[in-house]
């Protein structure tokens, strides 16, 4: 058998095709690198530098040499050639490659792509990570980092920014949905503490301006603390709401000004946070208009 005709990374010997230790090696690295996220048009300038030869006495990697060897079938095994990478590997290779042929024609510019929020799983509160999956009928779809979750949820683009649109110009519409976090306001017993000693301080025949003063600047500090700042966001949101007017397209500023986080209710509809706090689900808006 003509060597040439063997892929890069096996050796004919004794009769046999079988693995070439030191070029099987640059296979799985370049299955790695690009796994990684580098480019055929890096990793093939990588191997130029480090003058790895193709073939004996020819260095010339190129993009189409490193798209020839992610594509061959033959490392993952079959009748005549052992395996040098798993399945897995060249599966994954396969789903970057058509995910990133995929993406050359997006336009970058597309609201998905500039919102200043993250998803977060309903699931176990870890953030999701969009994903492309062009081989099924609705490619986009929100994946959760944990791996112990995994959360997987299919929602297309157009659904998913239609769902946080819906829900912005409700809000639009009557603003006064915007409220703080309820919460039990609790007495800050340390405050009281303080205000007790500053008027003992006050009622004493001779008043220790030292430890006066120490006790004011604490109890400035703790009442600082003390204050819902919650109260005010929801104010400056709701006269925000009131001055805009949902157009046609995406309202991107609006999101990026008052959206904190996004997440999915039982049915894998859209959810947005506030910056407030506040959690905002759709049915919850019909029922309140």
């Amino acid at each position: 058998m003509n060597r040439r005709t063997i892929p890069f990374g096996y050796k004919f010997e004794n009769g046999q095709i079988t693995v070439d230790e030191a070029t099987a090696e640059i296979v799985k690295e370049i299955f790695a690198r690009y796994i990684s996220g580098e480019s055929m048009l890096n990793i093939s300038a990588l191997l130029n530098r480090l003058h790895v030869e193709y073939s004996p006495g020819i260095v010339g990697w190129n993009k189409a040499r490193i798209k020839r060897i992610l594509e061959n079938q033959h490392y993952i095994g079959d009748e005549k050639y052992p395996y040098i990478i798993s399945l897995e590997t060249a599966e994954r290779a396969n789903e970057l490659k058509e995910n990133r042929n995929n993406q050359k024609n997006i336009n970058k510019d597309s609201a998905i792509y500039n919102l200043d929020a993250d998803t977060i799983c309903p699931c176990c509160g870890s953030v999701m990570r969009r994903i492309n999956e062009p081989r099924s009928k609705i490619h986009e779809r929100w994946k959760c980092q944990n791996k112990d979750c995994g959360k997987l949820i299919i929602i297309s683009d157009k659904e998913f920014l239609r769902g946080i649109c819906e829900i912005l110009a409700k809000l639009t519409d009557n603003p006064n949905i915007i409220q703080a976090n309820n919460r039990v306001e609790n007495i800050n017993l340390e405050a009281m503490r303080l205000e007790n000693d500053i008027k003992r301080i006050f009622d004493s025949r001779h008043i220790n301006k030292d430890e006066l003063r120490k006790k004011l600047l604490e109890s400035v500090s703790v009442n600082y603390n003390a204050i819902d700042t919650k109260r005010y966001e929801a104010q400056r949101l709701k006269n925000i709401f009131e001055n805009f007017r949902i157009t046609d397209s995406f309202p991107i500023e609006l999101f990026n000004q008052a959206v904190e986080t996004i997440s999915f209710d039982d049915n894998d509809s859209v959810i947005i946070t506030l910056i407030t706090g506040q959690s905002i689900r759709k049915g919850e808006l019909n029922a309140a208009s």
